[in-house]
């Protein structure tokens, strides 16, 4: 189009093309640049700049005020995604789409609902038991203990001072405001429960039932300008979602079977139930070990009254944490997209702040998304220039 319009600009006015005229003899002058076409500011360029300015001040107001929803949504298309293998496998048996989707919404949602009711009971006789067997008096009795011992082996700690930070931190945990704050908590908790049990369901059956049409919708609204780029994006990020999620659930398998294993080896009374925990908590990165390492002392207190248990279990899982980062994560996670360890503990904090535990698990997928996106961005505005405005 460019050379056809700078072709008809050189020839003579009143002179047509068939006059066999050399073009370059007869130059004519250029006519005025089309408005916005020219260098530095112009009304419309400011335009769209504060425009555009706008729309990204918008969406990321609303994925922050709404980060609650947005968290819902993102771990039911994260679910979706895993599991969309398996309904691609069934309808390759002959399957249906609805029958597919319906046997594999089946069989993941009942197998979380059969677990989480296996281990509801378990864990409900657990507290019940450590609420009888470890009492005030008792935690009293392994404080002092523990502070004589110190005490003794650091002969310039005062007398007192940890039976008084527990005193101090009993008198905090249940003073009037305190607890009303608590139990506000606590029932904000059980609705945020309520809501990620009827929208993540929801949101993962129409990302498998309507996935491919959402996909194709969302293309059409694409400009041609920015189609390939878009496109390129789309699958870039599904690659390194299915790597990662792929060597995640991986590497927690093999992390429940390692701290099973040394659980097990120090006696411990549902080793395996607290392994399969820490495998689960090992998803979060840098806390998920500390989880891990609570609930089997946790465990180790209720069974025995004592802190005996608390050294072997901590070595259990330490020698676990050094299986997960000397083999596990270097064999495993090797083609996997993985950020720099600080950004990583970064975006854990910053998705803790603002959705809780969820937001934890869900920050290291969100940054390889945006991670993908910004480097498909900034290299077509290198090779393309497709942003200028």
């Amino acid at each position: 189009m460019d050379t056809r319009r700078s072709a008809q600009s050189r020839r003579s006015p009143g002179v047509p093309a068939a006059a066999g005229q050399n073009d370059a003899a007869a130059p004519s002058p250029a006519g005025p640049p089309p408005p916005g076409s020219g260098p530095g500011l112009t009304p419309k360029r400011v335009a769209r700049f504060a425009f555009g300015a706008l729309a990204l001040a918008g969406g990321i107001w609303g994925l922050w005020y709404f980060a609650g929803l947005v968290v819902y949504l993102v771990v039911g298309g994260l679910l979706a995604y895993l599991m969309r293998p398996f309904v691609y496998r069934l309808q390759g048996l002959g399957l249906g789409p609805l029958p597919s989707i319906a046997v594999a919404f089946v069989g993941v949602f009942g197998g979380l609902a059969f677990l989480v009711g296996t281990l509801a009971p378990f864990a409900v006789r657990r507290l019940t038991d450590l609420s009888q067997q470890v009492s005030v008096d008792a935690i009293a009795t392994v404080v002092q203990a523990l502070e004589t011992r110190l005490m003794a082996e650091l002969p310039f700690l005062e007398e007192g001072f940890l039976v008084g930070s527990l005193r101090d931190i009993a008198d905090t945990l249940f003073r009037s405001g305190r607890l009303q704050n608590t139990f506000s908590s606590a029932l904000g908790l059980f609705t945020d429960i309520a809501y990620a049990i009827v929208v993540i369901p929801f949101v993962t059956f129409f990302v498998l039932k309507d996935g491919t049409r959402l996909r194709r919708s969302f293309l059409r609204l694409v400009p041609n300008r920015y189609f390939e780029v878009t496109l390129a994006i789309l699958d870039k990020v599904e690659s390194s979602l299915g790597r990662y999620l792929r060597a995640l659930l991986v590497q927690c398998s093999a992390v429940a079977g390692v701290a099973s294993l040394l659980l097990s080896l120090t006696g411990l009374d549902y080793a395996i139930a607290v392994g399969i925990f820490a495998g689960l908590a090992n998803s979060i990165p840098y806390f998920g070990p500390a989880v891990g390492f609570i609930a089997g002392s946790l465990v180790g207190v209720a069974q025995t009254g004592d802190l005996s248990l608390i050294t072997p279990v901590l070595i259990a899982m330490v020698l676990t944490q050094l299986s997960d980062n000397l083999i596990f994560q270097p064999f495993i996670f090797s083609k996997a997209a993985q950020a720099h360890p600080l950004v990583i503990l970064f975006v854990v904090l910053i998705g803790a702040q603002l959705a809780g535990i969820v937001g934890m698990l869900v920050a290291i997928p969100l940054t390889t998304v945006l991670r993908v996106i910004v480097s498909e961005v900034f290299w077509s505005v290198r090779h393309y220039r497709i942003l200028r405005v």
